[in-house]
C-alpha cells in the first residue's frame, strides 16, 4: 500500500475519531457510535492498527468514544507505572507509562 494512502487513511480516522467526541459532548449517542464504527471498520480495510492514541480514544466494549469526565476515568498505578482507563459501560484498558 502506497505510503500516501495510508496517511489519508490515518488522517480520516482522526477525522472520525474527533466528530464521535464532539457528537457525544452534544448528547448523540447514535452517532457517536456510528463514527467509531467507520473508523474501526476503515483500520481494518486497508489493514491499519490503531495507534496507542487512537485505542484510547473510544471503548472496545460499548462503542462510544473516550471523554474524560464524561464517560471515562483514568486511574494510574504507580507501582506496575500503567494508567487504567475506565469507560461507564464497565470496560477497562491499561496502558504502560
Amino acid at each position: 500500500m502506497p505510503e500516501s494512502l495510508r496517511e489519508i487513511i490515518y488522517e480520516r480516522m482522526d477525522i472520525l475519531l474527533s466528530l464521535a467526541a464532539q457528537a457525544l459532548k452534544s448528547g448523540d449517542e447514535k452517532y457517536a457510535r456510528r463514527y467509531v464504527f467507520l473508523a474501526r471498520k476503515l483500520s481494518t480495510r486497508y489493514n491499519c492498527r490503531f495507534s496507542k492514541k487512537y485505542r484510547a480514544r473510544f471503548c472496545k466494549g460499548c462503542g462510544l468514544p473516550s471523554v474524560l469526565g464524561l464517560n471515562t476515568k483514568v486511574r494510574l498505578r504507580k507501582r506496575t507505572r500503567t494508567a487504567e482507563y475506565l469507560c461507564s459501560c464497565g470496560y477497562a484498558v491499561h496502558f504502560k507509562y
